[in-house]
């Protein structure tokens, strides 16, 4: 399953972008609940998309989430991979940069 997030122009608003965050987190969050996964995606090609979906004009479809079930339910819970992530000491500053 999909959902794509269209928003109006934000532009208007600067909350807009932060709302429809907010609003995928908690999808995703709500899926994970139920052994869903998930995955954001950014929308690059806009106007495809507004076209195929009948989104209107004055909507912006800057993001879309898939969803589905893992091949490996036992996904959900392990552990992330590493991945070649700096130390935290080495990107958070306290205070001062």
């Amino acid at each position: 399953m999909a959902v794509v997030i269209a928003t109006p122009n934000p532009a208007q608003r600067w909350t807009i972008p932060f709302d429809a965050g907010q609003a995928a987190a908690y999808m995703q969050l709500a899926a994970w609940e139920l052994g869903i996964g998930s995955c954001l995606v950014a929308v690059y090609e806009t106007e495809k998309i507004r076209a195929l979906l009948g989104i209107p004009d004055d909507l912006h479809p800057d993001a879309a989430l898939s969803f589905g079930y893992p091949d490996d339910p036992a996904d959900l819970t392990r552990a992330p991979r590493a991945a070649g992530r700096r130390e935290a000491a080495d990107v958070i500053h306290w205070e001062r940069w």
